[in-house]
Parts: C-alpha cells; structure tokens; sequence
C-alpha cells in the first residue's frame, strides 16, 4: 500500500493554525517545518557541553502513511465534502458525523501521545470505525481507521482534518512504532551473537525501546551515513592499548521500521 507524498502532507503538515497553549516559538509547529522525504529520520547534533555528537531516531508520520497506509477513497471524499458542505464543522467533528451516516460504529479512539514510548516524529489522534459494531477494534477486517495528525506545537491543540486509510499488517492501527537496529556489517553481526547471544539485540521483541538498548551499550557515535543509511559507533569493548584485543574498532547498524 502507499499513497502519494503530496497527498500525506496535505494532512500532516496542514496549517491548523495558533492554539493557546502553543510553546516554542513562533516556528515550532509542526505545520510550519519542512515535511519529511523518508520513513525513518535520523538526526545528528554536535554537543559543544559534552565534546561529541548527540543522535535520535524517529518514525515520521508522513512515512508511515506513505509507505504503509491507503486511502479509502469513497469515505475520504465524503469527509471531504462534508467539510466544504459546512466550513464551521471542527476537525473533530466531520469524521464522525460522516461515518455514522455511512454505517459505521467507533470501535476505538486514541492519542499515539498516550502511548508511552514510541519514536513518532508527530503525534496523531486515531479513530477506529467497522459496520460490525462487535468486532474486535485491533482486529477489524473491516476497520477504516480515521487519522487526525497533530500538526500544532502543544500536544493539546492543532490536529488537522482527518484523512481516511487501512493500514498494511495485521492490527487495524500498527502499534510497535519504535525505530529497529540491524546489524550492517558481519563484524557486528558477530559482536552481537559473542555479547547478548542474539543477532538482533537492539530490536523490538528483544527490548521495548531499541534506541534506548542501543545508545546504553555504544560508545561515542562516529559517523551517520546518509547514503547507506546506517549509524557507526566507537565499539566500548575495544581496547586500542592491547595489540591483543580481537573486539572490532567501531561497529555498525541501520535503522528500520517494520510492521
């Protein structure tokens, strides 16, 4: 499934606005930055307090619909066209007054904010909608899931319109969005295997938040490349000082999401 980059970010980077409880400045919604090219960002900074550079993974939103989400198109053009139909309607509001026309029920509503520890560059309110008023929300055959990006400063206001879509995988709204860590090279695959008995340690499944697993073991980052996609670490087993020493200088991995 995909769905075109121009139309991902109609929705999430549309202007929703000031709110009252916006902080940061005057630029730092997420309505007024540029909208992301790729599924996982990965960003670089130099820590001039700690003398080497500070690093941070996220699963943008505008990726993830892209790449892993469709459009359901009759319901999106009634949304739509309720919209234009009555332009005093909050964002809120038109889902699900043009849902329960359609026949639908609310099977679930929630704030990916909510959710604890997850790598989403922005946040999104997500609404579950099945005609089978029983079915069960995470497992809906049926399940249009109707996604409200937030697109403001303040996680309390500024979510845009909503745009309708069936996610890829088995669950109606994907639910272990955390940033994976794959070995890039068979120096770190081995790493892997001789210290935690395992060639996938920094994955979900293995730990709940992979970054975090991954940034505790890791000496200092060397190198983010862009091209090849992968993060390359100072290797904290390695000893420069014994010739003896058989622990590889730095090790490599690439950052990836799956469902």
């Amino acid at each position: 499934m995909s769905i075109a980059h121009e139309r991902v970010t109609e929705y999430t980077r549309q202007d929703t606005g000031t709110h009252f409880l916006d902080s940061g400045g005057v630029l730092g919604r997420h309505w007024q930055q540029p909208a992301p090219t790729k599924l996982i960002r990965v960003r670089v900074f130099e820590d001039s307090h700690l003398g080497g550079s500070w690093w941070e993974t996220a699963i943008t939103l505008t990726g993830l619909l892209q790449e892993h989400a469709k459009v359901v198109e009759d319901v999106q053009a009634a949304i739509e066209a309720e919209y234009e139909a009555d332009r005093e309607v909050s964002n809120f509001e038109v889902g699900p007054r043009v849902m329960e026309r359609l026949g639908y029920h609310q099977l679930a509503r929630d704030n990916t904010y909510n959710w604890g520890s997850n790598d989403l560059d922005q946040c999104f309110v997500f609404e579950v909608w099945s005609k089978d008023e029983e079915a069960e929300w995470i497992y809906a055959e049926d399940a249009v899931v109707l996604v409200y990006a937030h697109t403001g400063a303040d996680v309390r206001g500024g979510y845009a319109r909503p745009i309708a879509v069936v996610f890829d995988g088995e669950y109606s709204v994907p639910i272990d969005l955390v940033v994976n860590f794959s070995y890039a090279d068979d120096s770190t695959k081995a790493w892997c295997e001789k210290h935690f008995n395992s060639e996938y340690p920094f994955e979900r499944g293995e730990t709940d938040h992979p970054e975090s697993a991954l940034t505790d073991v890791m000496g200092g980052l060397v190198e983010w490349q862009e091209d090849n996609e992968v993060l390359v670490f100072t290797n904290p087993h390695h000893d420069e000082d014994d010739p003896e020493c058989e622990e590889p200088e730095t090790l490599a991995f690439h950052p990836h999401f799956y469902l």
